[in-house]
């Protein structure tokens, strides 16, 4: 079953780093961390909207996570993906 929804996601300037926000599609579920780190051939390259479980994401290799507390948890040299 579907939980979770790539809200938004960055990458640097470089492209070997992808960040994404996930938000839970049950608005009464509040995630620990919702910012996840990816680098190299770890990105999941998700577009905006995709709709993943939670096994998805764990089967994934993220770096470092954290819980987003504003726009400046993202690095200056990352930019925002259009897709």
């Amino acid at each position: 079953m579907k939980t979770l929804k790539v809200a938004n996601h960055w990458f640097n300037d470089s492209g070997d780093v992808e960040i994404v926000l996930l938000v839970p599609l049950d608005k009464s579920r509040e995630l620990r961390n919702d910012l996840f780190w990816y680098d190299g051939n770890n990105r999941p390259l998700w577009p905006r909207g995709t709709e993943l479980t939670d096994k998805d994401v764990l089967e994934t290799h993220c770096y470092k996570q954290r819980k987003m507390s504003s726009i400046d948890d993202i690095p200056d040299d990352c930019f925002m993906s259009m897709t």
